[in-house]
């Protein structure tokens, strides 16, 4: 009788222990690097870089940076990583272990479309190959940060394009768009997808 009370204290304890105590626990998968080849745009401003340690911990580089609008390659992603001021942030590698923190929308993220079998209307957006403006819609046609260069093209007028854009941190995204030419880009609100690979 005496085993079982000291069982069901001790399984009691466990459980109180469990649940009331506070532990931070960091899964491995949260701070593995993972392959992800894309382009990142920079916005306005300067970009801070910096380098992971042995630790996994990132550190921020003082003598580098990425310059305002700019494009950089990335093959790599660090999903919710330590920083030394122990906050987490997401990280793409744009150079030898010199990664840029996505936040407060510094920068955006293109994403390289699928290829697929071409098909048409109702299929993921993120697999467009072709896209068209939207009847009665004159869209603005903007660069690759976001702005709008005075340029547009016309309603029900439809075209080829390789990539969306997104830019922002929030849900809704600040903005997200199909690329049509170099530095030209059609709102994702301007068009609809009409045919995809």
């Amino acid at each position: 009788m005496k085993l079982k009370k000291l069982s069901i204290i001790l399984f009691s304890l466990s459980f109180f222990a469990l649940f009331f105590t506070k532990v931070q626990v960091v899964e491995a998968s949260d701070t593995a690097e993972q392959a992800y080849k894309t382009v990142i745009d920079t916005g306005d401003g300067v970009v801070s870089l910096y380098a992971k340690g042995d630790d996994n911990v990132f550190r921020k580089v003082t003598n580098r940076a990425l310059a305002p609008t700019s494009s950089w390659y990335t093959d790599k992603q660090v999903y919710h990583g330590l920083t030394e001021n122990n906050t987490y942030g997401n990280f793409f590698r744009v150079a030898t272990n010199e990664w840029a923190e996505y936040k407060d929308s510094n920068f955006g993220v293109e994403v390289i479309l699928q290829k697929l079998t071409a098909q048409v209307d109702n299929y993921p957006q993120i697999d467009a190959q072709t896209i068209t403006v939207k009847d009665g819609v004159n869209a603005p046609i903007y660069d690759s940060y976001g702005h709008r260069t005075g340029k547009t093209v016309p309603a029900n007028s439809s075209w080829s394009t390789d990539r969306l854009y997104s830019y922002g941190s929030g849900i809704p995204l600040d903005f997200l768009a199909y690329r049509i030419g170099s530095n030209q880009w059609l709102s994702y609100d301007d068009v609809n997808v009409t045919a995809t690979r």
